[in-house]
């Protein structure tokens, strides 16, 4: 599927640049570079910009400005550091945005240099995420679709998917060569927009679903 939008930030610096030496040639070729892209349910192009600040809990934060041309207005979603949840220390993080031909828009957080600390559900670290969302045309708002995360603990490595759509989730745990499966639904993973993306859902729900396979 054509990435046609992409934009990569790297937080706590004051620079912006671009890291390719991981990226594929075709991955390279998809890449305009703009910071605009058609996004709602219109037909003109929508703006995107990044502003950067500290929140509740002192979690470091980029926010993802879109200014919607159908709407006339700006919406922001909040682009999160949980790297204090899992890492129980702050962490550089790189922001990659996209938004394919489908105008789903999905950003992957990178956290550099992760040091593991035990926290109150042990050692967590070598965190990924990704976040997706798109424009929903019937209420005009922006809906948060899927969120995906990885992480270390310990010689586990967990995964954990959430289709905001269906209200599922799948976790995975590998440990020593063995596979242990997890799978669940919730009515509160159903239906979530931008406004309810914040601390509280991560920590408070997001965090503990999938705990199981651990």
């Amino acid at each position: 599927m054509k990435t046609i939008f992409a934009l990569l930030l790297l937080t706590i610096c004051t620079q912006t640049f671009a890291q390719t030496t991981k990226w594929t040639k075709e991955q390279e070729d998809e890449i305009t570079g703009d910071q605009s892209a058609k996004f709602d349910d219109d037909n003109l192009v929508d703006y995107f910009s990044t502003t950067h600040l500290n929140d509740e809990d002192n979690m470091l934060r980029n926010v993802l400005s879109i200014n919607l041309s159908s709407l006339k207005s700006e919406i922001k979603i909040n682009l999160l550091n949980n790297s204090i949840l899992y890492n129980n220390k702050k962490s550089a993080y790189y922001t990659f945005c996209t938004i394919n031909e489908n105008k789903i828009c999905q950003v992957v957080f990178d956290y550099m240099d992760q040091i593991a600390i035990p926290n109150i559900s042990g050692e967590k670290k070598d965190l990924k995420e990704k976040l997706k969302f798109r424009f929903n045309p019937n209420n005009k708002k922006v809906q948060v679709i899927g969120y995906e995360l990885s992480y270390k603990k310990g010689s586990k490595i967990v995964k954990k998917s959430f289709n905001f759509l269906t209200g599922k989730y799948i976790a995975t745990c590998k440990n020593n060569g063995k596979t242990t499966n997890g799978s669940g639904w919730a009515k509160e993973l159903q239906n979530i927009y931008v406004e309810n993306w914040n601390v509280a859902f991560l920590r408070d729900k997001i965090f503990w679903y999938g705990e199981e396979v651990e």
